[in-house]
């Protein structure tokens, strides 16, 4: 019983990511969210929310938020480059400046390196919880990506 209660709140715990991207003809837009699931009925004394972390350590969250997701290319750009981080649980603008980008992204995301970026991040900024990645708009993403290549 004791092990069943442990899960429950650890699964409640668990943090899920979701994306939606919308595509214009210089890049692909990426929008991201970064919130806390919550079980019905089960309570985590002591547990911080991913919100109520973002509000108290903005700065370190931010820039893990960044560490995880940007990278650059071979010309030194920022490419994706998060433009925007918003309350809301943590809410981020992920914008690919190519293609090449982001079917990167894509790819890095289905091979769980996004996800693992991401949980380096945050752990290192104290916040120990489990992430889990999600792609809202899986549809429309994956119909641009066979587009691409």
């Amino acid at each position: 019983m004791a092990d069943a209660s442990a899960n429950a709140v650890a699964e409640a715990a668990r943090v899920a990511m979701e994306f939606s991207a919308s595509v214009s003809t210089t890049g692909v837009s990426v929008s991201l969210k970064i919130d806390n699931t919550i079980l019905a009925g089960v309570i985590s004394v002591g547990a911080l929310s991913l919100a109520a972390y973002y509000l108290a350590n903005r700065r370190p969250v931010e820039t893990a938020v960044r560490n995880g997701l940007e990278g650059r290319n071979e010309a030194g750009v920022v490419d994706p480059q998060v433009r925007n981080i918003d309350e809301g649980s943590i809410l981020v603008e992920l914008y690919c400046h190519s293609e090449h980008s982001f079917i990167q992204f894509v790819e890095d995301f289905e091979a769980g390196k996004v996800e693992q970026r991401l949980q380096k991040e945050f752990t290192n900024i104290g916040y120990q919880e489990q992430l889990r990645v999600t792609i809202e708009n899986a549809d429309e993403v994956y119909k641009k990506v066979e587009v691409v290549r």
